[in-house]
């Protein structure tokens, strides 16, 4: 009792003196390792960052879990993280403590697998529909995943899972009128096929809005296929391949933008005294970027350097990234990040976590941007 209370205090004096947090997304499963009795190592090389085997769970859409046993756990779980970012459009320098989470994740049976996270509150504001997906995983002897919902586009695991506070530029890069949304969480359906070595996505994308967008592939919506063709092995440390995305884009003018592009990249988990490393680069093409504007080819990479100390509580990270637009907008940044994992908790009462983040983004020109956040997840209620 003694030690939680001194951890306890740790973490409320480390808030007090980073205040909290700028934030992007981030995801993990207290229900599964509540269930496993397992920590949070079994899958993450620090939360929420995941290593081969995380990511491995995670393209299978969870079946390569066992479904009796995740059935022992409820499915809910609750996240509420209070953010600071001194560079906020709406809130500088302001602790913006309404971001409240609803999280349900699990087994139907045992060929069907879903993941919802529904924000109550983001940003002080009532909150939207995050991830919403449903998928049936008894194709091709249990290799093939077909999803559908609002879910992650094809794209690396560090895209949509990944422990730093800033989101990645290369697949956000804006060129004239379009924002790609490369590797993002938008609605439509996916297959996804996993045997040994081998992973291969194929998806059909829309809108990234609410649940009232969910059926909206109208003419003056982004839509796009998107693909992933890669090597990853749920027990090697290395994972690399190529994706991409091909779409069409309704502009301000009346006309049509056909936009694609296309990724290399290639992922290797921290290991011993080794750090990690995440690597992307990108190229695309916008033949109608907007009114006025030529035909534009877009470039873009990211080098991330990550390892973690403390018996994985404690994360450090490095982050290069370059963009251009190809019509004269170029943009350069480095970021700096911290994650400590104040509390890990893991029984059959509940599995909770107390994690706070730190992150300096800097850029030509300008002054760093300082992010900070405290996340606290928790199960709501015991195994059965």
């Amino acid at each position: 009792m003694r030690s939680k209370r001194g951890i306890i205090a740790l973490a409320v004096a480390f808030a007090a003196t980073f205040v909290f947090v700028g934030t992007r997304p981030a995801q993990a499963m207290p229900p599964f390792a509540q269930a496993y009795g397992e920590n949070c190592e079994v899958c993450h090389s620090a939360v929420p960052a995941l290593n081969a085997y995380g990511r491995y769970v995670q393209r299978t859409g969870y079946s390569s879990l066992d479904a009796a046993t995740i059935h022992r756990a409820i499915p809910l779980w609750i996240g509420e993280n209070p953010t600071f970012d001194s560079q906020d459009a709406v809130f500088p320098h302001k602790i913006v403590a309404g971001n409240f989470a609803l999280h349900a994740v699990g087994f139907i049976g045992r060929d069907w697998t879903f993941h919802a996270q529904q924000w109550i509150t983001q940003a002080n504001q009532s909150g939207g529909t995050d991830t919403l997906w449903l998928t049936y995983n008894n194709l091709f002897h249990r290799d093939g995943h077909l999803f559908i919902g609002k879910l992650q586009a094809p794209g690396p695991s560090p895209y949509n899972q990944w422990f730093e506070l800033n989101g990645f530029a290369a697949p956000a890069i804006t060129v004239g009128e379009h924002g790609y949304q490369i590797g993002g969480t938008r609605w439509g359906t996916k297959l996804s096929y996993t045997r040994d070595w081998l992973l291969a996505e194929a998806a059909y994308m829309g809108n990234n809005g609410d649940l009232n967008t969910a059926t909206d592939f109208s003419n003056d919506t982004d839509k796009s296929l998107d693909w992933r063709l890669a090597y990853g092995r749920p027990d090697k440390p290395t994972e690399f391949g190529v994706f991409g995305t091909g779409g069409v884009l309704p502009i301000s003018n009346g006309t049509i933008d056909r936009y694609n592009a296309t990724s290399v990249y290639g992922e290797v988990d921290s290991e011993g005294v080794l750090p990690g490393l995440f690597a992307v680069y990108q190229t695309g093409h916008d033949p109608n970027p907007g009114p006025g504007l030529g035909a534009a080819s877009s470039r873009a990479f990211s080098v991330d350097m990550y390892h973690p100390f403390f018996n994985q509580r404690v994360m450090l990270g490095l982050r290069q990234e370059y963009t251009d637009d190809g019509l004269g907008t170029i943009g350069h940044s480095t970021n700096a990040d911290f994650e400590w994992l104040a509390i890990r908790s893991v029984g059959d009462r509940n599995a909770t976590g107390l994690l706070a983040n730190a992150e300096a983004v800097m850029a030509p020109g300008a002054g760093p941007d300082w992010k900070y956040q405290l996340w606290y997840v928790t199960t709501v209620g015991p195994l059965h």
